[in-house]
């Protein structure tokens, strides 16, 4: 079986621990994978900062501002090689089967994909009742994904989801690399159930054994307290924030006829243990 399937790893240079982790992965897996370097906060200028890091719901953490902006070129990689690429950010831990998953997505040639979630991490999702492919041998089945809240540590992303990610950024502000693409509605998204792939943070939450216990180099938002320079600034960023709850709910509203908010299974036996 051939997986020709890119997969891209966003990985820092300095993050020896995390590559060296990815590659005793894929060699169980029997699969290939390239580095794609990531923007470190080192190479984030202040005028960088400033003009990045300031646009979304709350001020962004330079991390997440380098996070966002990795993820960023792993988008135009996708739209230059004009293939659909595998991204990965380097912590993430995949199914014990994703070789034969990936291999099966390849045969289903969707027209209409932009981009297929193969994660899974804490929180509900908005999706489907019923799922719209069910993969023959592994099944795994996909359902429509019409909301997400967190997690971008691995995606198939297709050549037209690069685009529209691409154009949404020429006309709308970065954010933290999950809330911009889930947030862009004129993607047309699918989920994987049983999830593929589990951040290494999210093992035990889900009953697994620690990986590689590695230190965060992008640092998660969930529990980030942000700090505003003055009664304006945080006023401007309570606005963008109301907006984007407004957004959700309008979404919800929207597909609430034909879908159903919960939990992605995950199946733990499928996950590779050291």
């Amino acid at each position: 079986m051939v997986v020709i399937v890119n997969t891209l790893i966003i990985n820092l240079k300095s993050s020896q621990d995390r590559r060296d982790f990815q590659k005793r992965q894929f060699e169980k897996l029997g699969l290939d994978f390239e580095i794609l370097e990531a923007f470190s906060v080192a190479d984030l200028s202040e005028e960088q900062y400033q003009k990045f890091g300031f646009g979304w719901q709350r001020p962004l953490r330079k991390v997440e501002v380098a996070c966002f902006l990795s993820h960023q070129k792993a988008w135009e990689e996708v739209l230059k090689r004009n293939q659909p690429c595998l991204i990965l950010e380097d912590d993430a831990v995949l199914a014990s089967n994703a070789k034969e998953i990936l291999n099966e997505i390849e045969q289903q040639q969707f027209p209409d994909v932009d981009l297929i979630n193969l994660e899974v991490r804490s929180r509900k999702k908005i999706i489907s009742r019923t799922p719209v492919c069910t993969l023959d041998h592994t099944q795994v089945e996909l359902y429509e994904l019409y909301q997400d809240r967190t997690g971008a540590a691995g995606y198939i992303l297709y050549p037209s989801g690069a685009q529209k990610l691409l154009n949404r950024l020429a006309k709308t502000a970065p954010a933290i690399a999950d809330g911009f693409i889930f947030s862009a509605y004129e993607l047309h998204c699918l989920q994987a159930e049983p999830a593929v792939i589990i951040q290494e943070d999210q093992l035990g939450a889900y009953g697994l054994l620690q990986q590689g216990c590695f230190d965060s180099t992008i640092g998660r938002s969930e529990h980030f307290k942000p700090e505003f320079s003055s009664i304006k600034e945080k006023y401007t960023f309570k606005k963008r924030r109301l907006a984007g709850q407004i957004a959700l709910a309008i979404r919800y509203l929207q597909v609430m006829g034909r879908a159903e908010k919960r939990m992605i299974k995950l199946n733990q036996e499928k996950f590779i243990q050291d």
